[in-house]
């Protein structure tokens, strides 16, 4: 597959331990860099979202696809939970770069060795549909482009289940963890959904609870802070943010992402002083 100009480029590079992973060249900034790409989807994205206890159809969205660590570990989760008669992985990007790269370094990343019949139809298409041999039906679809003007867009998708919030820090791209961005996003997720993100800026959580989702703390990946959780129904959270956090929001200095428009600012604290969140 030819390099696209324009979207993602990446590198391969070494975690301190030595795993091989990613580095995205336009931020520096490298991808799963402490615990390796399938660790931390595995640990971070797969844990967290409970999907062995899943049964019927589940339907993931894989925001900010990168080099297929989320993907590839959904993918496992399905393989082994029988239950699950049908997965959906709506993955989000740019473009194709990362999996072009996982791709030609196959070698060093045997975690994709169950998928390794996928990935290069995954790169040739925008759709697969594979049956399982035991009758079950893994389902790809990937929706290419700048994610602000995706959710703008009048594309139809399933609504999903699991959001895997996978996107480059709020330092470098500020526009993707925007109030607009959550309240976009929250109106194509169902009720009972369970969006799981690394990031546990104050930013990110406000704009979280006030686009309309409760919020809690989730597992702490590596050596990073506990990452968060959001649901539009709170009893889909074990640990929702209490109601000190309120007063945290209050002192923070940096309560809002640096693109946030000034009159979401107010909407956001407005929200938060009101959520219901605190009530319960």
């Amino acid at each position: 597959m030819p390099i696209n100009d324009a979207g993602n480029k990446y590198a391969l590079v070494y975690t301190e331990s030595g795993i091989p992973t990613f580095r995205h060249l336009a931020t520096q900034e490298t991808l799963h860099g402490q615990v390796g790409p399938y660790e931390e989807a595995q640990k971070l994205y797969v844990e967290s979202s409970a999907i062995q206890t899943k049964n019927g159809k589940c339907i993931v969205y894989d925001i900010g696809m990168g080099c297929g660590a989320q993907l590839i570990a959904m993918f496992h989760a399905f393989l082994a939970n029988k239950n699950l008669t049908h997965m959906t992985i709506v993955s989000f990007d740019l473009e194709k770069e990362g999996l072009v790269l996982l791709w030609q370094n196959k070698e060093l990343f045997p975690y994709i060795n169950q998928f390794t019949h996928i990935l290069p139809m995954c790169l040739e298409k925008n759709h697969l549909l594979v049956n399982l041999e035991d009758g079950r039906l893994f389902e790809w679809i990937f929706i290419q482009g700048d994610f602000v003007q995706t959710l703008e867009s009048e594309a139809k998708y399933p609504y999903a289940d699991i959001i895997c919030y996978d996107f480059f820090s709020p330092a470098s791209h500020p526009q993707l963890w925007t109030y607009n961005i959550f309240s976009k996003l929250r109106e194509r997720v169902k009720e009972d959904s369970l969006l799981i993100t690394y990031s546990s800026a104050t930013c990110i959580r406000a704009a979280l609870l006030a686009s309309g989702f409760f919020v809690g703390m989730g597992i702490a990946s590596g050596k990073k802070a506990r990452s968060t959780l959001a649901s539009p129904t709170a009893q889909t959270l074990k640990e929702l943010l209490p109601p000190e956090w309120k007063n945290r929001f209050a002192r923070s200095q940096a309560q809002f992402s640096s693109l946030e428009k000034d009159e979401n600012k107010a909407i956001i604290k407005e929200r938060i002083a009101t959520h219901s969140q605190w009530d319960l």
